[in-house]
């Protein structure tokens, strides 16, 4: 008797603890993700590219869709990563020393990592390095770098307001013809700044 009731706990013990462990592997397999829109107002501008002081400038209203994620988030997870398509419509657009950025549409793909901070319950604070690909004058391509520093302001657990800025600056340009393959001079730099909305879900939790 005493064997059977042993056997029967040593049963129930093993069930409980797969029970937990499986849930614990469920917490250690969740992938959180935030979507969001930004709308707001940029710049680009060559005065910080050498040898040239005196650049062309470019103002214009964009629209960027993104998405973060994190793996584990419940766990403490503060690194995750992140891509967004920007669109932007200059407005203005100044040529100077025989450069003009062009007053066609900036169109945009980024990625790249993204470290996050909740310094209060209702607030995100995450700062982003990405690599960029972009096309503004629609005879080459650019690559890039961007840093970009955010907030996001929680109005519900899964609803929150996006405030964004970033500077990022091209390296290099690839035109599609010509006698030069890559050009490393004069490229511009741009600077955002955004406000938008989001949602978060998936395995985030608040």
């Amino acid at each position: 008797m005493k064997k059977t009731i042993s056997l029967i706990l040593l049963i129930s013990l093993i069930f409980i603890s797969s029970a937990f462990a499986s849930d614990n592997a469920q917490n250690y397999d969740t992938i959180s993700l935030y979507l969001h829109g930004v709308l707001g107002v940029d710049g680009m501008t060559t005065s910080f590219s050498l040898p040239e002081k005196n650049g062309a400038n470019r103002e214009g209203v964009f629209l960027k869709v993104g998405v973060d994620g994190y793996k584990n988030e419940d766990l403490g997870a503060k690194l995750g990563a992140t891509a967004d398509l920007s669109f932007s419509l200059p407005f203005r657009s100044e040529e100077k020393a025989g450069i003009d950025l062009g007053k066609l549409p900036y169109l945009g793909l980024s990625g790249g990592i993204l470290f996050r901070s909740r310094p209060w319950d209702y607030i995100d604070i995450s700062l982003s390095l990405k690599g960029n690909v972009s096309i503004y004058d629609y005879s080459s391509i650019s690559l890039g770098l961007s840093l970009e520093p955010q907030a996001d302001i929680y109005f519900f657990d899964d609803i929150y307001l996006k405030v964004s800025l970033s500077y990022g600056s091209d390296i290099a340009k690839i035109p599609f013809g010509g006698d030069k393959y890559v050009v490393w001079n004069n490229l511009p730099s741009r600077f955002t700044f955004g406000i938008g909305c989001g949602y978060a879900f998936g395995g985030y939790s608040r």
